[in-house]
């Protein structure tokens, strides 16, 4: 039972909604308007900060459960709801149904005050008779015929499409990643040792001193897989934040040079922030859109100059849904085959700068066949360039042990 009180401000809840608000209807991502609600109420306490974070990620983690349950109790379906009144039900049935510590009452208390404070004084006992309903019966919502992808709390087209891939076991288990809270912060120190961390990494003083990242294990493996040698001219292509860079930049001990490129001059900014903190030298930042062929970085014969090519490419992000939930609601095959599209006009422009006997290193954050293994064939694919071949090819799927990742390692002859 839920029985343990939560000592919250009355506009911990509001907050929220409007959070949710913005995510759920004007399609916004979770972070940047956490980011956005905090900058604009200050005065929120560390506990609050934290009571909203966890209600509006967990809302959007669970959406599609919560929005079957809603489907059970309310007449009115989800869709045809006014915006309103459903981002308010969503975070009332989350905090029912998922939140432990917050008492049913209080949740479906602070649901029925926020509908009136809304204007819509009408609403309230609507609101107030689906949330009553849906906590008296919560005990037993998954004993009745709950559909797969539900359970999985993953869109049924997304459902469908891993079963396509992995099989029905795996499929779930990823699932039950993506919702497990044990899911692991990594860290990378300066010494290159990873631990797994809790918290507010980023608040740490050895965090702000540069004497650790955060940097999830998967990604790691990148420049640990390019393998930097000493004096190694190496270029990262869409670099922002700059983890991957500065991590190749530390492997390299202070020799060579990582010019780390991104599309816009505020991901540049975010990849100089990380310079700064992380204290590496033998990194420089430039804005350039990959999708453009720079003739300063191949020679008069046309050969690359650069040792080492990172492509680490805007993809889908479906080996990351666990820390970005959002992703469920954002993500769609079209949007996998126009990503693919764009990686491969990057990949015709990028594999240029690839010196003879040099590497390219290929990796994505996600899952799918079309962004990975298709990918890694039309790279084997490329002759006029010169004849590129697989030396290594890693897919680490969610959980085993970190996020779900691919990497391909070419060598070009």
């Amino acid at each position: 039972m839920n029985t343990e009180k939560r000592k919250l401000t009355a506009d911990a809840r509001a907050v929220a909604m409007d959070c949710l608000f913005h995510v759920f209807e004007e399609k916004q991502f979770t972070h940047l308007a956490l980011k956005e609600a905090f900058a604009a109420h200050p005065g929120l306490s560390e506990q609050d900060r934290a009571f909203v974070t966890k209600l509006v990620e967990g809302t959007v983690e669970r959406r599609i459960q919560i929005d079957y349950v809603l489907s059970l109790y309310s007449k009115t379906k989800v869709p045809k709801l006014k915006p309103i009144i459903r981002v308010i039900l969503r975070e009332g049935v989350y905090q029912i149904l998922f939140l432990d510590r917050v008492p049913d009452s209080a949740a479906i208390n602070e649901a029925v005050k926020l509908t009136k404070q809304r204007g819509l004084m009408g609403l309230s006992g609507f609101v107030n008779a689906v949330l009553r309903s849906i906590s008296r019966e919560k005990e037993s919502l998954w004993e009745k015929e709950v559909p797969d992808y539900v359970k999985a709390c993953l869109p049924e087209w997304m459902y469908d499409y891993f079963i396509t891939l992995f099989g029905k076991e795996e499929t779930d288990r990823i699932a039950q990643y993506f919702v497990s809270p044990e899911k692991a912060n990594y860290v990378r120190f300066q010494d290159g040792h990873t631990e797994v961390m809790e918290g507010d990494i980023a608040g740490r003083e050895d965090f702000l001193k540069g004497e650790i990242t955060v940097q999830d294990y998967a990604s790691q493996q990148v420049s640990i897989l390019a393998d930097p040698k000493p004096g190694d001219e190496v270029l990262d292509v869409c670099a922002a934040p700059g983890g991957k860079a500065c991590h190749i930049a530390k492997l390299l001990k202070g020799t060579g040079h990582v010019d780390a490129r991104d599309l816009s001059e505020g991901k540049a900014a975010l990849i100089r922030d990380n310079i700064r903190r992380l204290h590496v030298s033998n990194v420089s930042t430039t804005v350039h859109d990959a999708r453009v062929f720079d003739p300063t970085l191949v020679d008069e014969a046309g050969n690359g100059r650069m040792d080492i090519v990172l492509a680490d490419l805007p993809c889908s992000g479906l080996g990351i849904i666990g820390k970005k939930p959002d992703i469920r609601d954002h993500a769609s095959m079209e949007g996998i085959q126009s990503l693919q599209k764009l990686q491969r006009e990057i990949l015709d422009t990028v594999v240029r700068y690839v010196k003879p006997g040099g590497k390219l290193l290929y990796s994505t954050c996600t899952l799918t066949k079309e962004e990975d293994e298709e990918n890694r064939d039309y790279i084997l694919s490329m002759n006029k360039q010169g004849v590129f071949t697989l030396e290594k090819e890693w897919k680490l799927m969610p959980g085993k042990p970190s996020d779900g990742f691919y990497i391909a390692v070419f060598r070009r002859s």
